[in-house]
C-alpha cells in the first residue's frame, strides 16, 4: 500500500512533567510505553518493573495519571526517568492513551494496563522484530494469563459476536491474525496509529481496543499475536469505575450501540435491534435487573436516538485524536 509519512502531532505541554530530552539514543528502534494509572500504585510499580527487566536499550516510559489519590503521583514524582502527565480527573482510558501517544517519541507505541506484567524475556524485542519484519503489520501482542504460573489462560484476543458483545469462547481460541488486540499489552506502529487517528475518545473505557483494531484492519493493516510472549493480567478491581448492574448495563449498551453503528453499519445495527425486539423475554431472563421500562428505554428510545445521530452524521465523520 502506498502510505505517505505523516507529520507527528504536536505535543501538548499542559500537565506534562519530567521531560528528559537528553536521554541517550540507541540503534535499536525506540519504544514508547504508555501506561494509564488510576489508583493502582502497587500494581503500577510491578508493571513498570516488568518493562525495566527487559533491559531494552531504547525504551521510554510514559505514565498518564487520571487523578490518582492513592500515592501513585508521589511515587511517580520521585522517578525522574519516567515521564508523566497528571490529569486532575479521570479522563478515561482512550483520552489518556492519546495524551501519552502525543508525548511519545518512539517508532513503536506500547500500550499496557497498569495491572499487567510482561513475563517473557526479550518480549519487547520480539514485538519489535515482528513489526520490523512486515510493514503491513500495525500491531502485535502476546497471550494473557490470570495466574502467577501462567497456566490459566485469561484471553487470546477479545473477540466479539455479530452484535458486538464479548464472545468468551472465540476469545480463548488461538489465532495468529486476530480481529482485536487487547490494550492490556499490545505494541503498534506509530505511523499506523497516526493514519487511523488514535483512540476514539467517546469510548471512555471498553470497546476502545475493538474500535481501534477495526479501523486498522479497514486501513489495510494486519494484527498479530505471538504466543511465546506471555503477559500476566491481574485484572484488579482497584482503578475501575464502580457501577451497579443496571448502571453498567446502560453504560455498556451505549458503547456497544455506538460501536455497532459506527464500525459495522446500519444493517447490522438494525439486525441487532430486531433481535432485541423478537427475543425480549429471553434477554430479560438473562438480565433480571432490567425492568420493562429499562428495556424499552435501552432498546427503544436510545436505539432510535443513536440511529438519528448516525443519520445526521453528528459524530461519525473521520476524526483524528492524535
Amino acid at each position: 500500500m502506498g502510505r505517505t509519512k505523516r507529520r507527528r502531532a504536536p505535543i501538548e505541554n499542559a500537565g506534562v512533567q519530567s521531560m528528559n530530552p537528553s536521554a541517550p539514543r540507541s540503534s535499536a528502534p525506540c519504544i514508547s510505553a504508555v501506561l494509564i494509572s488510576w489508583n493502582r500504585c502497587e500494581l503500577l510499580q510491578k508493571a513498570i518493573d516488568s518493562l525495566l527487566r527487559q533491559n531494552y536499550p531504547n525504551l521510554e516510559i510514559i505514565v498518564v495519571d487520571n487523578g490518582s489519590t492513592d500515592g501513585s503521583l508521589e511515587w511517580l514524582r520521585e522517578k525522574s526517568e519516567i515521564q508523566r502527565i497528571e490529569n486532575k480527573r479521570n479522563r478515561g482510558a482512550s483520552a489518556a492513551r492519546n495524551q501519552g501517544t502525543r508525548l511519545a517519541k518512539g517508532d513503536y507505541i506500547l500500550y499496557m494496563d497498569s495491572d499487567a506484567e510482561l513475563r517473557t524475556e526479550n518480549g519487547l524485542k520480539r514485538c519489535v522484530e515482528w513489526l520490523e519484519s512486515d510493514p503491513t503489520m500495525a500491531g502485535v501482542a502476546g497471550v494473557y494469563y490470570s495466574d502467577e504460573d501462567l497456566q490459566t489462560l485469561w484471553c487470546w484476543s477479545p473477540c466479539m459476536d455479530w452484535q458486538g458483545y464479548f464472545d468468551p469462547e472465540a476469545s480463548m481460541k488461538p489465532k495468529s491474525d486476530p480481529p482485536v488486540l487487547s490494550t492490556c499489552f499490545s505494541m503498534y506502529r506509530r505511523e499506523a496509529l497516526q493514519e487511523v487517528g488514535g483512540f476514539d475518545e467517546y469510548f471512555f473505557y471498553l470497546y476502545e481496543d475493538g474500535d481501534l483494531s477495526d479501523r486498522l484492519w479497514k486501513a489495510g493493516y494486519r494484527l498479530h499475536i505471538d504466543p511465546s510472549i506471555k503477559i500476566l493480567h491481574h485484572y484488579a478491581e482497584p482503578g475501575r469505575t464502580q457501577r451497579d448492574q443496571l448502571d453498567y448495563h446502560y453504560y455498556t449498551e451505549r458503547l456497544r450501540q455506538n460501536f455497532l453503528i459506527k464500525n459495522w453499519g446500519m444493517r447490522r445495527y438494525m439486525q441487532s435491534w430486531k433481535h432485541k425486539i423478537t427475543h425480549y423475554r429471553q434477554i430479560r431472563g438473562q438480565f433480571p435487573y432490567l425492568s420493562w421500562l429499562n428495556y424499552v428505554d435501552i432498546y427503544g428510545f436510545r436505539t432510535f436516538y443513536y440511529l438519528i445521530r448516525y443519520l445526521v452524521k453528528i459524530r461519525y465523520s473521520r476524526k483524528k485524536w492524535i
